[in-house]
């Protein structure tokens, strides 16, 4: 009898709001290719807890053949995540097939299995897929988060550099989403493995002792939509392929160049024609307009100046708002001098200013 009860219907609210967030990304029109590996991980993880909604309500019990329904694609959770980071980030690989073929394995073993008769099925789950398949491809989902989930935080981190060092509002695009899910399925990560001991320690446990894994799978399948659809149309920044420029800005100058005389001529190039009141300002564009390129101007910024492209930038703009705040004349509203000067929004603008002066503009202006 098929009856869907407490813990089946807990488990498909969180597998269906998944499913309609999952199609709301994949229409995404802003960062189109990160929204649909998002949308994969978030159907991945979905397709993880059908096995258990209809188990609850009685499918398996009802037909039987049902077991080995390729249900499962946790070794698709690692690429998919990492690829949604990489690709968000402007970072994505050219190749990606390789990183599935692992989850295509995963496949194959439920796959071939499904079409045999049901006695057979029943030997081969006793005799080999529980007692050693199903816990070889667990582990090695464990080991594939933990590798892709470092290579999804490294894009993160490396991202947020190039941002501080070529974005002069970088708080803007700050990528901290890409964090918060990382941590978050850390932690689902941390209970998921609990069960995994668990049920090592204790073979007798059946699939109703799972049912609180699968509840925090799918709220991860919330959070993972809601969060990712909150962001699904920030157009970041994306970074060219910096590779080789940054080998080249590493390396030792063989001409012994000056770099602090350069960035001296830098600065005064860009206060001559205040260039920093540019609020389309890149490292790139500065550059460009200064005749240069960017590894001569990241030298000497630097290693001439001992500050990044971003803290040269937003000091000056910060300076020049300071003095107009200092200015009994200038009746202007705080937000009109911070465009003025350049910046692009408020959040910006408030934290490049508490870290060049230590106090708000509103008590700067004040204290004047």
């Amino acid at each position: 009898m098929i009856v869907f009860g407490v813990m089946s219907i807990t488990l498909l609210v969180g597998a269906a709001q998944g499913l309609v967030l999952a199609a709301l990304l994949w229409r995404a029109p802003a960062n189109r290719a990160a929204n649909r590996w998002l949308a994969l991980l978030i159907l991945a993880v979905a397709a993880l807890i059908t096995p258990y909604i209809i188990g609850y309500a009685g499918f398996y019990d009802r037909w039987r053949w049902l077991s080995f329904a390729p249900f499962r694609y946790t070794l698709a959770f690692g690429p998919l995540l990492w690829l949604y980071a990489a690709t968000l980030t402007g970072r994505a690989p050219g190749r990606v097939w390789p990183h599935f073929l692992p989850v295509a394995v995963q496949f194959a073993s439920d796959a071939l299995v499904f079409p045999w008769p049901l006695a057979v099925k029943n030997w081969w789950d006793g005799a080999v897929h529980a007692p050693y398949i199903s816990p070889a491809l667990d582990l090695a989902t464990f080991v594939s988060l933990a590798i892709y989930g470092r290579l999804a935080w490294a894009s993160w981190a490396e991202y947020r550099r190039w941002l501080g060092e070529n974005v002069t509002d970088a708080v803007d695009f700050d990528p901290g989403w890409i964090r918060n899910f990382l941590i978050a399925l850390g932690l689902v990560v941390m209970v998921w493995l609990g069960f995994f001991i668990a049920n090592l320690r204790d073979p007798g446990r059946n699939y109703f002792d799972q049912f609180w894994l699968y509840v925090t799978f799918s709220v991860l399948v919330i959070y993972l939509g809601v969060e990712g659809w909150r962001h699904a149309r920030m157009r970041y920044p994306l970074p060219p392929d910096t590779q080789p420029a940054r080998q080249a800005a590493t390396a030792g100058d063989p001409t012994g160049r000056d770099w602090a005389a350069l960035g001296a001529r830098f600065v005064g190039e860009i206060e001559t024609r205040r260039l920093w009141q540019d609020p389309d300002l890149t490292a790139t564009s500065l550059a460009r307009a200064l005749g240069t390129n960017t590894n001569y101007l990241a030298r000497a910024f630097n290693e001439g100046l001992g500050a990044n492209f971003n803290a040269v930038i937003n000091r000056r703009r910060v300076t020049a708002v300071r003095a107009w705040l200092e200015d009994p004349a200038d009746s202007r509203a705080i937000l009109t001098m911070a465009m003025d000067a350049g910046f692009r929004s408020k959040a910006s603008f408030n934290r490049a200013f508490a870290e060049f002066v230590g106090m708000s503009p509103s008590a700067v202006r004040l204290k004047s």
